[in-house]
């Protein structure tokens, strides 16, 4: 009978037996270390990502209210602003009888003015001598000046106190100027005021 007996592992040399000392395999780690960061960078740009797609309503929501329209006149408060905003329409439009203007802004005395127009001009936008005879333009008649130009007369007047610019011959203009002037206590410069608001 034949006994074979097989070892595991190496052979033993003999001689010294030195323990064998594995060498550091350093590629292996630094592609190792390289590849635990890049794994652990993605979700940290995902992250700063999602927090950058969730923060952009909040910064439109901030530009909105920065960049509102308009500035407030001194002792108004927002909420005033906004209740004018609500009962006043942002177009208008003006007619009377074979007449009409649509403009592109709010008008606070419209009825008044559309009774302004039909007395002054019918609704034409004319030059004409006034009854005092001086000339005067537009579907609001304003008067010209001394030199029988708009400079001195009462479109010059209001522009320079309301900064509106502008024509009396523009409709548009000529509205938004008598609009103002209204708004400001200086209906009774037109002729027809005095005719349409007895006692003023």
């Amino acid at each position: 009978m034949t006994l074979t007996i097989r070892r595991l592992g190496p052979p033993i040399r003999c001689g010294s037996v030195r323990p064998q000392v594995r060498k550091p395999n350093l590629r292996a780690k630094a592609q190792g270390r390289k590849r635990g960061q890049g794994e652990r960078s993605t979700p940290l740009i995902e992250k700063l990502l999602y927090l950058l797609f969730l923060s952009l309503p909040f910064v439109t929501l901030i530009q909105t209210v920065l960049a509102r329209p308009g500035s407030s006149s001194p002792g108004s408060s927002p909420e005033d602003e906004s209740a004018l905003t609500r009962s006043i329409p942002l177009e208008t439009f003006i007619s009377g009888p074979r007449w009409g203007y649509s403009l592109p802004f709010a008008v606070k005395n419209k009825a008044t003015i559309e009774k302004l127009i039909q007395c002054e001009s019918g609704g034409m936008n004319v030059s004409r001598p006034d009854s005092d005879g001086i000339i005067s333009d537009g579907i609001l008649q304003f008067h010209r000046g001394p030199a029988d130009t708009m400079a001195g007369g009462t479109w010059e007047d209001f522009s320079q106190a309301s900064g509106i610019r502008g024509s009396p011959k523009n409709p548009a203009d000529a509205i938004r100027m008598t609009d103002w002037a209204i708004s400001h206590g200086l209906g009774p410069h037109w002729t027809c005021w005095r005719k349409l608001s007895p006692g003023s």
